[in-house]
């Protein structure tokens, strides 16, 4: 009875989550099969069967595989569930499989920062609005199903920061080790929650001295900090089968590599062409300011301001507050990639999605923000304001779906054509499903003959049904074919004496154009 009674007390302090979370499944079901392969899908899939194959068939390929510092705790999972549950030879079956298993990770994240924003302010209508911004942010939303590599890191950063916040609150052994789970968890996706764990150890370390200071124990505090150590280091190494053999010699070889990834390939910023490791400091900062909402923006900036001075105006105070301090990890886990980026001249490209983790607790600051406004006078107008970007965001979405990752805000033009010549927008190429996808429809032939410069083409003619890949012939630019795709990767201004056939715009810039050649 006891369990009953907590069930339903948990159902009504977290209805309007719980129903946000069962529309946006729902949603899920209506739009899975909408979005295409992306740029990196199959590769990703190969890391996860690299390690499958090392740790069922003992296959040493692992220790010589090209991307083996990439951490393999979410794709390893999926090659199991590929292998034991979905069991099917249609390579349009075993990807829609994987987008739905990647959102729900996604919606299930979004959940958990709903909670969070709950337990800190106590505020439904906040809690909404939060869920709502990373949910049905345009960008995270497509990329939810496609991108296995940034989101779900994404995903379990939230998971950590909201057991994070439940653990040093309710201050029990029980969460601090749950907490070491879903930290070496999300360190086997991506090594960078490095930063995460350097900041909680800072807390642990934080309450011991305070305990010193008011002469309490300290053993309890001490042990708890061993346990999440211990916790996060054998999680860790469970889930990235690479650590097997030499631990801390594999450790230090990925943080070196992952520090200094060596992809040197052209970037689009600003209508210039710079290389991924020679782009400038703002590039960060501006592609956070024009691709996220405009709300999130402003309030985030904001709050992180506030963050800085409050701190400084009472330094020990923030450090001991177990609610106050949690805004400096915030705040901490948004500015320091960034900054390690800049002083290790680390590549980057594809917009921000390999700091896509940093939007989380870009939001929360944002939240703390709105609270504060919500508790004026000027509270309806606030409130106004959130429903209209929320409004402002749904249509967007609407009226571009599913190419809703080609997402820029009011910051930026929208006049014709500006943003394909100025900025990265489909580079993960999923819009050329839609692409064969009119060509079925137009063109009854068999044997049709396509190509394209660049590898998205090739991966979308794998969500296509057997019966529609047997239609179409895959071939060179050289070898004469019947149409030519392009999503200007690489080649922003580029032209063909080639008829266009078919080109998908969103904010009137095209992102997909396919010529007919004959």
């Amino acid at each position: 009875m006891h369990f009953k009674y907590q069930i339903a007390d948990i159902t009504k302090k977290y209805a309007s989550g719980l129903v946000l979370m069962l529309l946006s499944l729902i949603l899920c079901v209506l739009v899975y099969q909408d979005y295409g392969i992306s740029w990196d899908e199959p590769e990703q899939r190969r890391m996860g069967e690299v390690s499958y194959n090392y740790v069922h068939h003992g296959d040493k390929t692992l220790h010589t595989y090209e991307d083996r510092d990439h951490g393999v705790g979410f794709e390893l999972p999926l090659t199991l569930l590929e292998k034991s549950i979905f069991r099917s030879s249609n390579s349009r079956d075993e990807y829609l499989a994987r987008h739905v298993v990647t959102h729900l990770l996604f919606l299930f994240a979004a959940f958990c920062l709903y909670v969070l924003i709950q337990k800190l302010f106590k505020h439904q209508f906040l809690s909404c609005v939060g869920y709502i911004m990373l949910a049905f942010n345009p960008r995270l939303y497509a990329q939810s199903f496609f991108n296995s590599k940034d989101v779900p890191f994404l995903s379990l950063f939230i998971i950590s920061l909201t057991v994070c916040y439940i653990a040093f609150q309710k201050n029990k052994t029980s969460w601090y080790i749950l907490l070491g789970l879903v930290t070496g968890y999300t360190s086997s996706i991506r090594i960078l929650n490095i930063y995460f764990v350097f900041i909680v150890c800072i807390f642990f370390l934080i309450d011991i001295i305070q305990a010193m200071i008011e002469k309490k124990a300290t053993l309890t505090i001490a042990k708890n900090l061993g346990l999440f150590i211990i916790t996060t280091i054998a999680t860790l190494y469970i889930f990235w089968p690479l650590m097997w053999k030499d631990p801390v010699h594999d450790f230090i070889d990925v943080f070196q590599r992952y520090s200094h990834y060596g992809w040197r390939g052209p970037v689009l910023f600003n209508g210039i062409t710079k290389n991924a490791d020679h782009l400038p400091p703002i590039y960060i900062p501006e592609w956070i300011c024009i691709s996220t909402p405009i709300l999130i923006v402003i309030t985030g900036v904001i709050g992180c301001i506030w963050v800085i001075l409050n701190f400084v105006s009472k330094p020990w105070k923030v450090l001991t507050d177990r609610v106050e301090r949690n805004y400096l990890l915030y705040l901490f886990c948004l500015i320091a990639p960034m900054i390690t980026i800049v002083v290790l001249r680390s590549s980057i490209y594809d917009d921000w999605r390999h700091l896509y983790f940093i939007y989380p607790s870009f939001v929360l600051i944002a939240m703390f923000v709105l609270n504060k406004l919500l508790q004026t006078k000027a509270k309806k107008i606030i409130a106004g304001i959130c429903i209209v970007q929320v409004v402002m965001i749904v249509s967007f979405m609407v009226r571009n779906h599913p190419f809703s990752q080609v997402y820029f805000n009011e910051f930026v033009s929208h006049e014709d054509e500006y943003l394909r010549k100025n900025f990265e927008l489909d580079y993960w190429g999923v819009a050329y499903k839609q692409g064969l996808e009119y060509i079925l429809k137009t063109d009854s032939s068999y044997g049709i003959k396509i190509s394209s410069k660049n590898v998205p083409l090739n991966r979308n003619f794998l969500i296509l049904q057997p019966h529609e890949q047997q239609r179409f012939s895959v071939v060179d630019t050289s070898a004469d074919p019947d149409y030519i795709f392009t999503n200007f990767r690489y080649n922003p201004n580029e032209a063909s004496v080639y008829q266009i056939y078919y080109e998908i715009k969103v904010l009137n810039s095209t992102i997909l154009r396919i010529y007919k050649t004959h």
